[in-house]
């Protein structure tokens, strides 16, 4: 479908975006240069923790083309917003001061006319250091003996957060069994293709500083700025221009983000900073990295009736923790009926890079802890893994459904997503299919899962739970939307398009969205947790639906009958029972901008309306039990996959992979399927390839696409995914969010099937990735465990 069509929502249209995109017309911070503009190089620490003994810097400000170099101690004589020391939940500084904590973190910055020069006079920096013990194994780094971190603080616990019910311990005491698993998510980072980058550039007569940042959160950035810098917020302007993915990774704040425009606003000159990869590698937050100790209380018949769970996150260098370990806490209980269940778990600071917001934030270990659970119970109780999941399943007639911790599910069919996907896959012929492989000598395994995707999380302060959409119809009859929340490849702009398209019954030509650009749009707290289309479209509809009904009630006056008997369609308004009486949509238009005399009574001129959606059904505080609900809408898939593994390599090569998705109504289902693909994929590389590893210094052993291994297209199978639609009761829409659910899905899922491909050796999985050197040695533990010799 065109976008000169007249289009509803549901409507599978092509994305506005693209065709700027795939042209190479796109504009992103390293496009931009202002002129006379200065770049910046920064000094990395090469160790994972020392203290800084000095720092000296006139051979590099000697140098050709050099203007100037800062550390850490010159920004806190600068900065009187760092003057007195780290406030509270911030323990380092834009630039290192006293200790580093981390491989690669900043310590000076030197500014000089070309990249090049500056790279060059970094290496003429003379920094000393006396290296501390770092710190690396989480599990050591809480006990009583090891070293503290950060001196203010009393151990390296940096979060705790206890749950339990009551009654857990005679639940656990009466069951028939107890199965229990040390189960591992190894460490990540999101590698999108763009960097992170700013550009910064300060008017000294104006005093106003404008910023373009490869960022999530544009305003919240400006806020951060304005503060960090002592400059009022009215003067400082953040424009995030096209942004080449995030992924959680530029939806948080950086230690170094304020150094490109404080030294802009110090030099008075446009100042730019473009990351490297390897920069990238070392400094981007990193996810996942969570140890569970899990316990599961089942009776004979399969049912679980308690969940007991110890989590050990390793939180890096944390400054600011993210929502990985409260959402694991809260969501390890799945998409199960299970009623007794208890957490203790502790995020835990380490010398390595810090920890933050990668997809999937603390749902996919939750996801990855509660199905392999659920595989284990079975193999060990010999019942057949979807009945055992179909035995515990939350039924379709208990939504909304309240979990055991206070997580409040909109809606669901767990029992008939799964049905739809063993049908679309063919299960009863796909089993057949594996036996006749295996008599060829073939490995190959079939696995199967169910996972949730919660989605528009909310916490005090830091994410708000709203957005704000603004629509301006403009005299000559465009529309102009303004969205609160940025866009880093998701297809916002086409998909408010055709919400306000459809409610005004324009074509979508006639819209035009400005976002990322903090002068312009609505205040926002950004994406992430697959919010936009909970807040921002909901925002949208909100705000088409009141522009409609000033056109309407311009219109009734005019037409002298009731806005409700109106109609808006093909460029005119009509009475519903008469459509031949009836006035042009400019025409209501004009009157609206130019003849306030024929308004109704009361009627503002203009055509200017502002939606807001708040996050529903979000609890801020736990209630007396300690639960609370943190999301306010629950996307979910099942998931099978089939995969191939060679015994004697340990290569494993999925052939298959199947998924029903239900994220409730969708705006545009073409773009949500891509967002699908495109989150498989990811979390087949989680699954399988990407892994960020510390030696036992704290060195990153992954600093290059090298090491840090992705996937290509040659890795990754036909993927076939069906919907099923349940919408959400809690938003006008009915949408969930559904940016995240791909990624949730193949850790589980290719577990399950690699270890079905190989049940006649005993191999568990226990832990990520699944990389040749782990399968081949697990096959090798499993031979000897049964007697037989590798």
């Amino acid at each position: 479908m065109g976008i000169t069509e007249r289009v509803k929502i549901g409507d599978r249209i092509k994305r506005k975006e693209s065709l700027r995109f795939i042209t190479g017309r796109g504009t992103y911070v390293d496009d931009i240069l202002p002129p006379g503009a200065l770049h910046v190089a920064f000094a990395r620490s090469p160790y994972a923790h020392a203290r800084i003994i000095e720092i000296q810097v006139h051979h590099a400000l000697s140098m050709p083309g050099v203007l100037a170099a800062f550390t850490g101690e010159d920004m806190m004589r600068e900065l009187a917003s760092v003057k007195a020391g780290p406030k509270k939940g911030i323990k380092v500084y834009p630039l290192a001061v006293v200790k580093v904590r981390y491989v690669g973190e900043p310590v000076a910055a030197v500014v000089a006319e070309t990249r090049y020069q500056a790279e060059d006079a970094v290496e003429a920096l003379q920094v000393e250091y006396e290296a501390l013990p770092p710190i690396v194994d989480p599990e050591k780094a809480m006990e009583p003996t090891s070293p503290n971190l950060f001196d203010e603080l009393h151990s390296n616990i940096v979060f705790e957060h206890h749950f339990s019910t009551p009654d857990l311990d005679t639940v656990f005491s009466e069951a028939d069994h107890i199965f229990s698993a040390r189960l591992n998510s190894h460490r990540l980072t999101s590698l999108p293709m763009e960097t992170r980058a700013y550009c910064a550039e300060y008017d000294p007569h104006t005093g106003f500083l404008t910023c373009w940042a490869s960022t999530a959160s544009p305003h919240a950035l400006r806020t951060r700025l304005a503060e960090l810098l002592g400059i009022a917020e009215s003067k400082v302007r953040v424009i995030a221009p096209d942004i080449g993915g995030s992924f959680g990774v530029k939806a948080g704040s950086y230690q170094d983000e304020a150094v490109i425009p404080f030294i802009a606003v110090k030099l008075k000159r446009p100042v730019k900073w473009s990351e490297t990869r390897v920069e990238h590698l070392r400094m981007a937050v990193q996810g996942r990295d969570q140890t569970h100790y899990v316990e599961a209380a089942v009776n004979d018949d399969g049912t679980i009736v308690g969940i007991r769970d110890k989590i050990i996150a390793d939180m890096g260098c944390s400054y600011a923790l993210d929502n990985s370990i409260i959402s694991a806490a809260l969501l390890v209980p799945g998409a199960y009926d299970i009623q007794h269940y208890a957490v203790d778990a502790y995020g835990v600071a380490t010398n390595k890079t810090v920890h933050g917001s990668l997809r999937g934030v603390g749902k996919a270990d939750a996801a990855f802890v509660i199905e392999r659970m659920i595989d284990i119970i079975a193999r060990n109780m010999k019942i057949d893994p979807i009945d055992l999941r179909r035995k515990n399943f939350i039924p379709p007639d208990a939504f909304p459904y309240g979990s055991v911790t206070g997580a409040l599910y909109d809606s669901g069919n767990y029992d008939g997503c799964l049905s739809k996907l063993l049908a679309s896959a063919n299960y009863t012929e796909t089993v057949k299919e594996k036996i006749h492989f295996k008599g060829q000598g073939v490995y190959r395994g079939i696995g199967v899962a169910l996972h949730i995707e919660p989605t528009s999380s909310s916490k005090l302060y830091s994410t708000g739970g709203y957005a704000t959409c603004r629509i301006r119809m403009e005299p000559s009859g465009t529309i102009t939307v303004y969205s609160s929340t940025g866009n880093q490849g998701q297809g916002h702009d086409t998909c408010l398009s055709e919400i306000v398209a459809s409610c005004l019954g324009l074509s979508i030509d006639r819209i035009h969205v400005i976002r990322g650009d903090t002068l312009l749009t609505p205040y926002g707290f950004g994406t992430g947790s697959s919010r936009s289309s909970v807040v921002l479209m909901n925002a949208a509809l909100i705000a088409a639906e009141k522009l409609k009904w000033r056109l309407l009630k311009i219109a009734s006056r005019y037409l002298q009958t009731p806005p409700d008997r109106l109609e808006l369609k093909d460029e005119k308004i009509f009475i519903r029972d008469d459509p031949n009486n009836s006035i042009g949509l400019r025409d209501a238009v004009r009157i609206a901008y130019g003849a306030p005399h024929l308004l109704p009574e009361g009627a503002k001129p203009g055509l200017e309306v502002t939606g807001y959606f708040i996050n529903p059904k979000i609890d801020y505080v736990p209630d007396d039990k300690g639960r609370f609900n943190r999301y306010s809408t629950y996307a979910y898939a099942a998931v099978l996959a089939i995969v191939d593994v060679d015994v004697e390599t340990g290569f494993v090569k999925p052939q298959k992979y199947y998924a029903v998705h239900d994220c409730g109504n969708m705006i545009n289902p073409q773009i949500v399927e891509t967002q699908y693909y495109g989150g498989t994929v990811q979390g087949i590389g989680a699954a399988m390839y990407e892994e960020i590893k510390y030696d036992d210094e704290g060195q990153l052993l992954t600093p290059t696409l090298m090491e840090y291994k992705l996937p290509t297209v040659n890795e990754t199978p036909n993927i076939h995914l069906d919907h099923l639609v349940t919408p959400s009761p809690f938003t006008p829409l009915g949408t969930k969010g559904a940016g995240e659910t791909g990624m949730l899905g193949p850790p589980p899922v290719l577990a399950s099937a690699i270890e079905d491909a190989l049940s006649e050796f005993g191999v568990e999985i226990r832990s990520t990735p699944y990389t040749p050197e782990k399968i081949l040695g697990l096959i090798q533990e499993a031979k000897k465990r049964g007697g037989i010799q590798p």
